[in-house]
């Protein structure tokens, strides 16, 4: 898998840019104008993430590490940030009221009175990706996705065509990841009536997604806070041949070799399923240790979150 690269931009341009548009969103907020997030502040946008998964890595942003994990998106006292990890992969146990996440997720696209996918997503525009398609983009439903029209940056989709399009993410083993971000909903010129009327369902690929690509690089305080699965994590089996595959392809690290074969440190682990994805003898697989709470918007504490 490839390391995300910075944009074709300098830093120094990057960084430029960034902060011109911050200063112009600020002068609509405290004007109380309705901003327009357009393809420019896309690629703008894009270009911070790209900039930023080249970075961080290296410890080089610390300050920029630092806000994120503070300004954006604070504790989850302040519900600034939710973030639930739903793989499309995972089984279930025999249980009564037991719910796949992709059936939560198509249950919430039933429910959604609008929906829109985005022409391109920002991770993987911001680092060239060469792994998985840059004009596959993340769904947003709710009111609040409107306002995703109006600058030509996504596409309104049908019921039918979001199913399509998360069949296609399982198709590709992408990892969706349902999320509330509040400074994403100001970046993207929401009305302060509908913060609580948008969920965002990103199609993430752990080279160049933000989250994905970081969760090393974070504390396991914010980790554990913010990257919540839906009750599943990997174990791994005595059927482990120790070709080690899954060590290197985990995001958030969490997987370690003991012998000649691997384990899984669970209060690590944010079951994406990129592990079992990967191994070719399926000797690491996910596994539910929490019972479903039925529908996606139930894992949102105290948001009040809604699609209709």
């Amino acid at each position: 898998m490839k390391s995300s690269s910075p944009s074709p931009l300098s830093k120094r341009q990057i960084m430029k840019n960034l902060n011109q548009w911050f200063r112009k969103r600020l002068v609509y907020r405290i004007k109380g104008k309705e901003y327009i997030f357009t393809k420019e502040d896309f690629q703008k946008v894009s270009g911070a993430v790209g900039l930023f998964n080249e970075l961080a890595p290296r410890g080089k942003w610390k300050k920029a590490k630092q806000f994120i994990e503070t300004r954006s998106f604070g504790t989850p006292e302040q519900n600034k940030v939710q973030v639930k990890i739903l793989p499309l992969n995972a089984p279930i146990k025999d249980q009564p009221n037991a719910v796949l996440p992709r059936k939560m997720i198509d249950d919430v696209i039933e429910k959604s009175c609008f929906r829109v996918i985005l022409n391109e997503c920002v991770c993987r525009r911001g680092a060239s990706c060469s792994n998985f398609p840059i004009d596959f983009g993340c769904l947003f439903m709710g009111e609040g996705a409107r306002n995703l029209l109006k600058g030509g940056v996504a596409r309104e989709v049908t019921i039918d065509e979001a199913k399509a399009h998360i069949q296609r993410a399982a198709d590709m083993k992408l990892v969706p990841v349902a999320a509330y971000v509040k400074i994403e909903q100001w970046v993207m010129g929401l009305s302060k009536e509908n913060h609580n009327r948008l969920l965002e369902i990103c199609l993430c690929c752990p080279c160049c997604c933000i989250g994905m690509h970081n969760l090393k690089y974070v504390t396991p305080e914010f980790r554990s806070q913010v990257f919540k699965s839906v009750g599943f994590v990997a174990k791994a089996f005595p059927t482990c041949q120790g070709c080690f595959e899954c060590v290197s392809k985990c995001p958030a690290g969490a997987i370690h070799i003991k012998g000649d074969k691997v384990w899984v440190k669970e209060d690590e682990c944010v079951g994406c399923g990129i592990c079992q994805n990967t191994c070719p003898h399926k000797a690491i697989r996910l596994i539910q240790i929490a019972p479903s709470r039925g529908g996606i918007l139930d894992y949102f504490d105290g948001l009040h979150l809604t699609v209709s």
